[in-house]
Parts: C-alpha cells; sequence; structure tokens
C-alpha cells in the first residue's frame, strides 16, 4: 500500500514520474526524500517551462547557435559547408541542392565529415561518413546510405551541416576507442551567473556513430561525473532488459569508474564562460566534445532529457539548488491545482 501512495504522489507535479520511470529509476529502496527529488519526462521543470519560448530558437538552429559562438571565439568543429536552399555560414561552401552536394562530396571533401541537421535533436540524421563512392555515403557503421535519399530527406526540410570529424582526445581514444565521447553539462542560470548543476559522459559502443544513449537502446554508456573533480563515479548500460553497472569498456577492456575526464576544468569554464550569451534560457544543457585539441562546444539545449543525468548517478536532478532556481507552472484547471503537493518549487515561493 506504501508503494502505492507513493507512487501516486510522484504522478502528481512537480515529479510526473510514470509506473515505468518509478521501476527505471530502482525508487523502491530509496528514502521518500531521495525518491522525490526524481522528475519524469514529462515534468513542467524538466521540458523548458523556466525558459523563455523566444529565446529556445537560439538553441533550436544550430547556425544561430553556432553564429554566437562563433563570434564570440569559442571552439567547435569546423563548418566546412552548409546543404540548403537559401542559408549560409562565413567561411562554409553553401550547396544548394543535392546535385551541388554529390559534386561536392565528390571533389572537395577530406574525409571523415560529420553531418548532421541544422534544427536536429536527439541525434535524428547525424552521421559519421568515412567515404562518397557511386553517389552512396558510406557511414563508420558500416551502412551506406544514397545521397539523394539523405538530402532530400533534410535539405528542403531544415538544411544540413558538414563538419570536420572531430578526433579524441588521447585519453577518451584509449578508454573508449577512436571515438568522441561528449559531455551533457547541466547549467542552471542564477541571479548571480552560471552555476554548473549535473554532468554525465556519453560513452559510445561498438560501431556507433553517435553517443546519444536514448534510454540504453543504442549500446552506449553514460557515466555520472562529479562536476568538482571530472572523475566518473558510476557507468551503467543496457544489459538484457534493464540498465546495469558496466565498470570497464566493452570494446577496449579499460577502465572507466574511477577515471578522470581530461580537460574538465577547462570544459566547465567553458560552459560558464558560455551561458550567458542566451539569456533567457535559466535550464541549458551543454554537449562538449574532448577533442584532441581540447574541449569544444558541439551545442547547446534549451532544457534536455533529465534520465541520462538521474540514470548515471543514480541521483534525482531536482535537488535543492534545482529548487532554488526552478519552478513549476501552476496548473490551470482549479480542481488539479488543488490537488498538487506542497513544496519549495511552487510558483511564488
Amino acid at each position: 500500500m506504501k508503494r502505492q501512495i507513493e507512487m501516486a504522489q510522484l504522478r502528481r507535479p512537480p515529479n510526473r514520474l510514470t509506473t515505468a520511470e518509478y521501476a527505471m529509476y530502482k525508487l523502491e529502496n530509496l528514502s521518500w526524500e531521495e525518491k522525490s527529488a526524481f522528475l519524469g519526462a514529462n515534468s513542467g521543470t524538466a521540458i523548458n517551462s523556466n525558459n523563455d519560448l523566444r529565446a529556445q530558437y537560439l538553441t533550436l538552429d544550430k547556425l544561430i547557435t553556432y553564429g554566437i559562438l562563433r563570434f564570440h571565439q569559442f571552439p567547435f568543429p569546423e563548418i566546412k559547408a552548409i546543404g540548403h536552399p537559401t542559408r549560409h555560414f562565413p567561411g562554409a561552401v553553401s550547396l544548394r541542392s543535392v546535385d551541388e552536394v554529390a559534386a561536392y562530396l565528390a571533389t572537395q571533401v577530406e574525409f571523415p565529415i560529420f553531418m548532421k541537421p541544422i534544427a536536429g535533436n536527439a541525434g535524428a540524421g547525424s552521421v559519421w561518413v568515412e567515404a562518397f563512392e557511386d553517389g552512396m555515403l558510406r557511414l563508420r557503421n558500416g551502412k551506406t546510405v544514397a545521397v539523394k535519399e539523405y538530402f532530400e530527406r533534410w535539405l528542403g526540410k531544415e538544411g544540413i551541416l558538414l563538419q570536420v570529424a572531430a578526433r579524441p582526445h588521447p585519453d577518451i581514444a584509449l578508454r573508449f576507442g577512436p571515438r568522441l565521447a561528449t559531455a551533457r553539462v547541466v547549467v542552471l542560470m542564477s541571479n548571480s551567473g552560471p552555476i554548473v548543476h549535473r554532468a554525465v559522459l556519453r560513452i559510445p559502443v561498438g560501431q556507433n556513430m553517435i553517443d546519444n544513449f536514448q534510454h540504453g537502446a543504442s549500446g552506449n554508456l553514460l557515466g555520472a561525473i562529479d562536476i568538482d573533480t571530472g572523475i566518473i563515479s558510476n557507468v551503467i548500460g543496457k544489459k538484457g532488459m534493464g540498465l546495469e553497472t558496466i565498470p570497464a569498456h566493452p570494446d577496449t577492456g579499460e577502465q572507466i569508474i574511477g577515471c578522470a575526464v581530461p580537460d574538465w576544468q577547462r570544459a566547465k569554464e567553458m560552459c560558464i564562460a558560455a551561458a550567458p550569451l542566451f539569456p533567457g534560457i535559466k535550464y541549458q544543457s551543454w554537449d562538449i566534445a574532448f577533442t584532441d585539441e581540447g574541449p569544444q562546444t558541439m551545442e547547446v539545449n534549451s532544457g534536455g532529457d533529465v534520465d541520462v543525468l538521474q540514470l548515471a548517478s543514480g541521483r534525482g536532478i531536482a535537488d535543492a539548488t534545482w529548487w532554488k532556481l526552478m519552478r513549476e507552472p501552476a496548473p490551470r484547471n482549479f480542481l488539479r491545482r488543488l490537488l498538487v503537493r506542497n513544496g519549495p518549487w511552487r510558483q511564488g515561493a
């Protein structure tokens, strides 16, 4: 009965945890204080309710994001070309049609190259291209796709970025193989400045071209990062039907838990310096790659999935620091408002 009562409470704002999420986070044996710090995917604070909707366009469009970062001299993988009917970027080749894209790939590109949609999210459409032959993109995972098929899907819809495929930091390559691993760094904006709140390292496995976790379905791993030291304190991955601790990388055999993320302090400083460039976004999720040229900004998200942070660390994201800055929007319906739990997250608290 106690479990049912708790689950019913956690389904309400601000947590909005589903039964499946209660089980996924293994909340059964945690204290109520620990349980109530977890947020579900539908939580208002977890899906941008604290961000200015107008400001989110600064992060939804990668050309705008990279333009801001370029102006302020923050490093990111060089943009070699833009595939879009009308848009362009300083120093990049403008490709207006599928034929122009194909000609560019056949004659001007130094492979490998990384391609992703200008307005994509969750890794959709992102591909690492090893070569271009006979109209086909040969991808890092061994698959091929027709360039016409790929670009007709994305070119007119939102456009494509063609970027230099950054090389991993030697320490990353040693532990995880010759692939980038990026940190998701959550920055909260307070009146006195940005705060690095939580961080997780997304670790690629096998032939995966990107390091997105996708709730474990990708086969990649998540490593919880201690934000003060940069040391990875826990690593999880898919094992059977559930998620389990994975102390060593399955490809290299190298130990992951206990190792330090290279250039971590520089990465934190970069996030803190860049966060104020996106005013109106109180909850920022930065993706930072650890390359052989130092940390680089891959993108910044307005909000972001909280599951990767909570799964890796085993801790809910909504701690005391979170509720000092974030507020759950009040329900519009009067009856729903009566059912909402009291707490520090209430609007106006």
